[in-house]
């Protein structure tokens, strides 16, 4: 199993990569506030006897706010049954072949949480992206990207393959003099917890002092064609300084989810903090806060 697991790491590290920083993309697609990638609130699910949780590791999209060889560690926990957990996190951003042709942007990320609560367990998240970029002309930006993320959870004696998807999209940005907009979709291939196909598309808006909107409506396409909710998202960079918000409703507009999250960068190395809440207007409500820090390379 172990030199199994190493194979794959490698493999899918080695292919992985990130597209063209989009604002929309942040709503939408995996690792996103709210969209085809692993759950945005820690989750609790249940397979063969064994209750576990899945913890978000991506609070943020890929983007070339940290260029390079990312090294770094999260705490963090989930008022459930006052359960820690702690991250660490190893990431790696590359950009090569900026010519007449475009670029390719390429990204993997490997995380492994542990779960202090019993029965203990453990979550290795895989994911990683591909992305070929295109300027057309001197104000706009085209992008083609192939997302993918692997989600296991391990106990002393078992394995939960527990979420798989490959997420092909488009994304297009053009300069104007009040700011930049941006149009992204996407085609989510969902091969755990159960197959299907879903899309989303995200409208975005970047003022030039930084202030970023989007919002991401998604539809299930296969095996169910229906409409299954909308993410909004709020952000603002400015020198050292990140910020977003990341807001979800469930189709009906019932139940809600909440991420805010903030980052400060000091030289090579950046602090972020944040948490995520879920079951807003549920009845079921659930946080999840969380700190961290990454040095890179």
């Amino acid at each position: 199993m172990s030199k199994r697991l190493i194979v794959i790491i490698a493999i899918i590290i080695a292919f992985m990569a990130t597209p063209v920083f989009v604002r929309a993309q942040d709503c939408c697609g995996p690792g996103g506030g709210d969209g085809g990638g692993s759950p945005a609130i820690a989750a609790v699910a249940e397979s063969g006897g064994y209750v576990y949780r899945l913890k978000n590791v991506r609070h943020y999209a890929y983007s070339a706010r940290h260029p390079g060889l990312i090294a770094g560690i999260e705490g963090g926990g989930i008022t459930d049954g006052g359960n820690a957990n702690i991250s660490p996190r190893l990431e790696r951003h590359v950009s090569v072949g900026a010519g007449s042709l475009g670029s390719f942007d390429m990204y993997g990320g490997a995380f492994y949480t542990v779960f202090f609560e019993k029965p203990h367990s453990h979550q290795l998240d895989l994911a990683g992206n591909i992305a070929w970029r295109l300027a057309p002309d001197e104000d706009s930006r085209l992008a083609f990207r192939l997302d993918n993320e692997y989600l296991a959870v391990f106990f002393p004696d078992k394995m939960i393959f527990a979420y798989a998807v490959l997420d092909a999209g488009a994304a297009y940005s053009r300069v104007f003099g009040f700011g930049d907009i941006s149009v992204s979709a996407g085609f989510p291939v969902l091969f755990k917890p159960e197959s299907g196909l879903d899309s989303w598309l995200a409208l975005g808006y970047e003022h030039p002092i930084g202030l970023g909107v989007s919002v991401c409506p998604r539809l299930a396409l296969l095996p169910d064609a229906e409409y299954s909710g909308t993410a909004f998202t709020l952000s603002f960079a400015w020198d050292r300084f990140f910020v977003k918000a990341a807001f979800a409703a469930n189709r009906d507009f019932t139940a809600f989810s909440i991420s805010p999250y903030a980052e400060f960068a000091l030289g090579h190395i950046f602090f972020w903090a944040g948490a995520d809440f879920g079951g807003l207007g549920s009845g079921d409500v659930s946080a999840s806060p969380f700190i961290g820090a990454a040095y890179c390379f």
